[in-house]
């Protein structure tokens, strides 16, 4: 068990910064071969002040540079995939229907241990062919009762 802090935010398309969103959970971190998987659940209240729940699954591999695969399930899903300086196009799954996705990922950086670690993901995210923001999103974890890294 892990503690899991997710910090993210986005620019618009002139550089404005968007508010950011903020969540701290519990999750679950295990070793794999080559990197980590990182799960937890993020919960948030919608703009009706609904709330939501989306399980997410982070898998990161070292071998050959970062590569992180996200996994998001839910009414609101998604997979995916970031390695730097390459495009991932794939599908925002939503119960209307389903939305073109694109990013192309600028930064991508991982620290991971046992007892702690950081992802941090910068990239450019397409909607239906049009740009939509440039997105950060910086993830801790840290083991219960270890130091943070």
């Amino acid at each position: 068990p892990v503690l899991v802090t997710l910090h993210s935010y986005s620019k618009g398309e002139h550089g404005e910064k968007e508010q950011p969103v903020r969540l701290m959970c519990h999750g679950r971190m295990r070793p794999t071969n080559d990197g980590c998987m990182l799960r937890y659940q993020e919960v948030q209240q919608d703009d009706t002040g609904e709330t939501v729940s989306t399980d997410v699954i982070l898998n990161i591999q070292q071998k050959e540079g970062p590569r992180v695969t996200m996994t998001r399930t839910g009414d609101y899903g998604t997979t995916m995939v970031f390695v730097k300086d390459r495009r991932f196009e794939g599908a925002y799954h939503t119960p209307f229907g389903d939305l073109g996705l694109a990013l192309y990922a600028m930064q991508v950086q991982c620290k991971l241990a046992e007892d702690c670690g950081s992802i941090h993901l910068e990239y450019q995210l397409d909607m239906q062919g049009s740009y939509a923001a440039v997105q950060t999103i910086d993830v801790t974890y840290v083991s219960e009762g270890a130091a943070p890294c």
